[in-house]
């Protein structure tokens, strides 16, 4: 895969710098009036990108400091360390994730009101951002993408809603999840409107609006959103829950719908617990948090270029911090003589896992005990988003490499005198300046699960013991959650939430 990276990058590099070359000399002006006034201009430029540095990318420190909190303190610990490390961690440019990151936080520490304002001031900065036109991007092209603004991707803010649709339920105010699951639902259709040829729906987002439907006894509403349920998963890379298709299956054909389900490529089923939620009208509806999901880590690959010769690059894999190196025959760069070196460097963002001892959930409901099932793939979600993202992020990257690169090399050009010594420091500070300024976009939320689980229950109405644990994925179990004696009342739909994400 790195040799396929180089080699379109030094393909896409040539040909911006043969057939581009004006537009390329015009984006360079910042670099060459540094130049113009010899070492005192170069050391502005290196102070400038370290400057620049240290304001846009916070990510690479973000995780290893919140982490040992979560580890320590729980979810509260980490929410106060977001708090009073706000500027220093996140910054301007990246306000949706604090929020976002405070809210899911929040949720799991059972504080759903302040997850619900925090996670409606994510929704309003996504929406501000999205709300205007963004045409200045001569700033990400000189410097790195973590200077624009934090945009979201698009699993996140369906995420988002799913966490704010549980908040809700979580509070028994069907009314307030209803608007949430119509608002998911807008944003479902524009981001289809946006790229049609990506998945951006989402399987258990589709499910909870059904549910939600279903508790404000709005039948059809239901029907559709468990219809588009099947839909939405079969289009993922998830394969559809067992449970999920018997509730769809029992809805459907309770809603006079029978024949929608041979749209569908499964056989139906008639599903036991599915009849008796329904029958019973009372249901303990657990949702489980398991592992924590992958982060994003920096690929970063630098080396020499001398023109017509080769092109030696070493990086460092951001999974297993191992060092490697390889060369390459190197292309002919315009208005460049044999043997002249380039300095390059260039970082690729990509997904980093990390360590989870959670497998799954067992739910015992008065000495009962079932197995949940995985409803989403934070893996799956933040692995597709990467791919649908790949061309973008490789042309912004070659076209900021190429940039930057000639830029450099006219940098030394203007700042050559006939002091030797001085020239190599006047190089060698211009490639530190270029080096620095490169940088992966690895923002992303930190404290999603890395699956989420859920299991429905009917129960009649009346006093339940309840008991979740969660399971290792090598036997045994890592945690458990004692709910007591439950009393569900007649009608009541229970929502319980059990994380286990660290």
């Amino acid at each position: 895969m790195l040799h396929f990276v180089c080699n379109n990058m030094i393909s896409y590099n040539s040909w911006l710098l043969s057939s581009q070359k004006t537009e390329i000399q015009f984006s360079c002006i910042l670099y060459l009036d540094l130049a113009s006034k010899k070492m005192k201009r170069l050391f502005l430029l290196i102070a400038t990108a370290l400057f620049l540095t240290s304001c846009a990318n916070k990510s690479m420190t973000r995780y290893e400091t919140l982490e040992p909190a979560l580890k320590k303190h729980g979810y509260s610990g980490a929410i106060q360390e977001i708090k009073k490390n706000k500027d220093d961690l996140y910054g301007s440019n990246t306000e949706f994730l604090y929020y976002l990151d405070l809210g899911i936080l929040q949720h799991y520490d059972r504080d759903f009101d302040a997850s619900i304002q925090n996670l409606d001031k994510a929704t309003k900065i996504y929406e501000d951002l999205h709300a205007r036109s963004v045409t200045n991007e001569a700033a990400a092209v000189l410097t790195n993408d973590n200077v624009r603004p934090y945009r979201a991707r698009p699993f996140e803010l369906l995420m988002l809603y799913q966490f704010q649709i549980m908040n809700y339920l979580a509070k028994g105010d069907i009314d307030g999840a209803e608007v949430e699951v119509r608002r998911s639902q807008i944003a479902m259709t524009e981001l289809y409107q946006k790229d049609n040829k990506k998945v951006n729906d989402n399987g258990f987002l589709r499910y909870l609006g059904a549910m939600v439907y279903e508790l404000d006894g709005k039948e059809d509403d239901a029907a559709i959103d468990y219809y588009k349920t099947v839909q939405a998963y079969d289009e993922s890379k998830h394969p559809l829950p067992k449970e999920v298709w018997g509730f769809v299956c029992d809805r459907l054909v309770a809603a006079d719908r029978e024949d929608d389900l041979k749209a569908f490529k499964h056989d139906p089923v008639i599903f036991k617990r599915a009849a008796e939620t329904r029958e019973q009208n009372q249901e303990i509806i657990v949702v489980g948090y398991g592992g924590h999901s992958p982060i994003l880590g920096e690929l970063y690959m630098q080396g020499t270029y001398v023109n017509g010769g080769a092109l030696n690059l070493s990086y460092k894999d951001p999974q297993t911090g191992r060092l490697s190196s390889f060369t390459m025959i190197a292309p002919m760069m315009p208005d460049a003589s044999n043997g002249t070196t380039f300095h390059i460097g260039f970082s690729l963002p990509q997904k980093k896992t990390l360590k989870n001892h959670v497998g799954g959930f067992m739910v015992n409901v008065d000495g009962h005990s079932e197995r949940m099932e995985s409803m989403l793939d934070t893996d799956l979600e933040l692995t597709q988003n990467l791919d649908d993202d790949w061309s973008s992020t490789i042309g912004r990257t070659a076209l900021r490499v190429a940039i930057r690169t000639y830029a450099a090399q006219k940098a030394k050009q203007a700042m050559k005198t006939d002091n030797v010594l001085l020239n190599l420091v006047t190089s060698i500070g211009t490639d530190v300046a270029q080096s620095q300024l490169e940088q992966a976009d690895l923002r992303v939320g930190l404290f999603y699960p890395e699956n989420i689980y859920m299991m429905r229950v009917p129960v009649s109405a009346g006093k339940h013991k309840v008991n979740v644990a969660a399971v290792g994925k090598n036997g045994g179990n890592t945690q458990s959650f004692d709910f007591g004696t439950l009393d569900v009342k007649p009608g009541q739909r229970m929502f319980l939430f059990v994380p286990a994400i660290y």
